[in-house]
């Protein structure tokens, strides 16, 4: 792996973006990996877009938060992840693909830790269905 994605994946692990437990959410819902013990919970709070937004009707992600705990590949991917969907509506992250999550780590992850990278988003989808 080169150095500088590295370095991007180790600085969300050490410095996650939104993690924490939202108070006030519409969805709670919680991912393992069983083959290593990977664990994350996500919080969604939906909404209204933002008055002249871009986004002009329906609902969209006003709020995201995780918990957990796992390898540095599955959380920094949560708070890439979170960084990414938020404001985005039902439609366009269920549209979100494996191959749009690696690009958020900006490196191939090997087959092996496959699991860890895509449990963020394999969790945000089945919470979409809540």
């Amino acid at each position: 792996m080169d150095p500088l994605y590295q370095e991007h994946i180790l600085e969300h692990y050490r410095h996650p973006h939104n993690r924490g437990r939202l108070e006030d959410f519409d969805v709670k819902h919680k991912g393992v990996n069983v083959s290593c013990g990977d664990d994350l919970t996500l919080y969604l709070k939906w909404g209204l877009p933002a008055e002249g937004s871009a986004q002009e009707r329906g609902t969209v992600l006003k709020d995201i938060a995780f918990e957990g705990f796992g390898c540095a590949i599955s959380q920094s991917g949560a708070s890439m992840l979170s960084d990414k969907v938020k404001g985005m509506t039902k439609e366009a992250i269920r549209v979100f693909e494996p191959a749009d999550m690696y690009a958020l780590y900006g490196t191939t992850i090997s087959p092996a830790r496959e699991k860890c990278a895509l449990l963020a988003l394999h969790t945000l989808k089945e919470a979409l269905g809540k």
